[in-house]
């Protein structure tokens, strides 16, 4: 307990007092903070907490996070760090150079062929063709690059002998194709994704 001055007589009395014992000059008194709310509060807190935590523990890792990484790179110095050191570079009289990476495997999708092309001393982008994949896998590649490109900019489709061509087309800082091969020899679904990306 302390001592308060009496906001009407100024004269001294307790700070519990409901009023003046001196003017009966009735006090406000502060309305105590209800313990519950308090516990409710720091419940609701902790629960939003645990809330956040689970879904971003949760939150699925992206799909296929590497082949996204690589169509975002602007150099082949990138595109080396992300896939190390083992390439073959190749020279051709016509001002064409490649520095190309076979049979590796990127986000658990064999790559048959991944190549960084130069023409006349100047990078101009990648490309690469995946191996054999089931409609499941080309579609979910698909939706990836939707969700990450956003919509599709211009579409073609072609034919090749046995195989069917749809040819998907972004542009943005960078400018995409993505081809959807699909082989309708003996019938099955196989298909095969090739990707360019040019640096511009």
């Amino acid at each position: 307990m302390s001592l308060i001055s009496c906001p009407e007589c100024n004269k001294e009395i307790s700070d519990t007092s409901s009023k003046c014992i001196h003017c009966g000059y009735q006090l406000k008194k502060k309305k105590p903070v209800k313990k519950i709310m308090v516990v409710t509060g720091s419940v609701m807190v902790i629960l939003a907490a645990v809330v956040l935590l689970v879904l971003k523990l949760c939150q699925p890792d992206p799909i296929f996070p590497t082949f996204i990484e690589l169509m975002e790179c602007r150099s082949p110095e990138k595109v080396k760090d992300i896939l190390g050191e083992e390439f073959s570079h190749s020279d051709h009289e016509n001002g064409f150079v490649f520095d190309t990476y076979r049979d590796i495997e990127i986000d658990g999708l064999g790559c048959v062929l991944l190549s960084i092309d130069y023409e006349n001393g100047k990078c101009t982008g990648i490309s690469w063709q995946t191996q054999k994949m089931d409609q499941g896998s080309k579609d979910t590649f698909f939706e990836t690059m939707v969700d990450r490109f956003g919509d599709v900019q211009g579409y073609q489709t072609e034919r090749y002998g046995d195989i069917t061509s749809e040819q998907f087309h972004w542009k943005g800082e960078e400018e995409f194709w993505l081809h959807n091969n699909h082989s309708d020899e003996d019938g099955e679904g196989i298909y095969y994704i090739e990707v360019t990306v040019n640096w511009r």
